[in-house]
C-alpha cells in the first residue's frame, strides 16, 4: 500500500509539472531589447503585418507566429515601459495577447492562437492610430 501512495505521489507529481511546463513560454530564440521608439515602432509595424499573412495556421504557420512574437514582445515591452496613461494600459493588453498568442502558437493550438490574434489585431489597430504624430 505504500509503495502504490508513493507511486501515485510520483505520478501526481510529474503529470502537474509537467502540465504546468508545457504552458509556460520556453525561451527559443534571443532577440535584442529595443531601445529606441523608431525601432519599436518598426519592429511593431512589420512584426504585425507578418503575423496578419498567416492565415492557415497549420503547424509550419504556428511555428512562424511563435518565432514572430519574440521580436514583437520586445516591441510590446518598449511601449509599456515608455509609455503612460491610456496608451500605457493598452501595450499592456497588447503585451498580455502577444503573450498568449506565443504560448497557445508554441503548444500548437490553432484556435487559441487565431482567437488570441484576432484579439491583438483590433487592440494592435487601435494603438497604431496613438503612435502617429
Amino acid at each position: 500500500m505504500k509503495n502504490k501512495t508513493i507511486a501515485l505521489i510520483i505520478s501526481f507529481l510529474f503529470v502537474f509539472s509537467f502540465t504546468s511546463y508545457a504552458e509556460k513560454s520556453i525561451k527559443h530564440k534571443v532577440v535584442e531589447d529595443i531601445v529606441t521608439s523608431e525601432k519599436a515602432i518598426q519592429v511593431f509595424n512589420e512584426t504585425t503585418a507578418q503575423l496578419k499573412t498567416k492565415t492557415k495556421l497549420d503547424q509550419d504557420e504556428l511555428n512562424d507566429v511563435h518565432m514572430i512574437t519574440y521580436s514583437l514582445e520586445k516591441a510590446v515591452a518598449y511601449f509599456v515601459e515608455n509609455s503612460s496613461g491610456d496608451q500605457r494600459d493598452d501595450a499592456e493588453k497588447m503585451a498580455e495577447l502577444v503573450e498568449l498568442v506565443h504560448i497557445a502558437s508554441e503548444n500548437n493550438r490553432k484556435d487559441e492562437t487565431e482567437a488570441n490574434l484576432v484579439n491583438y489585431f483590433s487592440l494592435a489597430s487601435e494603438f497604431e492610430t496613438e503612435l502617429l504624430p
